[in-house]
């Protein structure tokens, strides 16, 4: 058992930071918070209880390129066929789809980098590649229509 802590003088009790409750406790410089730590506690056969820190939260800028992703195919489909009947309706269409797709693979990489530098503290990069490849998807029929568009004025 430790000895209590010293009152600094002039003062009328011990400090407050010096109680162990106040005090931060000391995670292993390998690894994160976030994942489990065995919690020493009476046990058979020597096994440990294990507390998880926090759940991964998921990536918003992911769930972000994926819905990019979804409207820039729902915007290059259309976009397809109005192109060969009228050009300026092609057009549009285009920069629709092809701002869109262009918004959907900035958003997955940013994503993906998020997520690698979390160390598990993210989730999501089913999600960031799933968007990544509808933006790919995206800007190839963004650029398919604005050749259709451009070819029929």
């Amino acid at each position: 058992m430790q000895p209590p802590p010293q009152a600094p003088p002039g003062s009328s009790g011990p400090p407050v930071h010096a109680h162990p409750q106040y005090q931060q406790p000391h995670y292993p410089a390998h690894q994160p918070y976030w994942q489990p730590m065995a919690v020493p506690a009476p046990s058979i056969d020597g096994f440990h209880i294990v507390q998880p820190r926090l759940k991964p939260i998921p990536s918003g800028p992911a769930i972000g390129s994926l819905v990019a992703g979804i409207g820039a195919i729902l915007g290059a489909g259309p976009g397809l066929i109005s192109a060969a009947f009228n050009p300026w309706a092609g057009l549009t269409f285009f920069m629709f789809a092809g701002l869109f797709g262009i918004g959907s693979l900035a958003l997955a990489v940013y994503a993906r980098r998020q997520i690698r530098a979390s160390r598990g503290g993210v989730s999501g990069g089913g999600v960031a590649t799933t968007g990544l490849v509808l933006g790919i998807v995206a800007c190839s029929l963004a650029a398919l229509t604005g050749l259709i568009a451009l070819a029929g004025s």
